[in-house]
């Protein structure tokens, strides 16, 4: 089977997003259409480390989101083979 042929994008955002946001938990949730992804600051430095502010809203089709996981795949893969001593994923043998 041949290989799909590859797209480049030229891709630009506003200033405001161009530092990002921090996020050390996301939510996912879904419907018959559409995936929904919460990705969320906590705090652990509060009183109550499981109280925590959505930072951004992203909502994608399923076939976003499958292209999504082969991409976090493949650069997951990749950074763990960067690292000197190795990143054991999740699941791998």
């Amino acid at each position: 089977m041949d290989e799909p042929e590859t797209q480049e994008f030229e891709i630009e955002g506003s200033f405001e997003l161009a530092g990002g946001v921090w996020a050390n938990f996301a939510a996912v949730s879904h419907s018959p259409h559409e995936f929904t992804i919460d990705f969320i600051r906590l705090d652990y430095q509060t009183q109550n480390p499981t109280r925590g502010v959505v930072v951004q809203r992203v909502n994608m089709s399923p076939l976003l989101v499958q292209q999504l996981i082969v991409a976090l795949t493949e650069n997951m893969q990749k950074y763990a083979e960067s690292i000197p001593d190795g990143l054991t994923l999740e699941g791998d043998d």
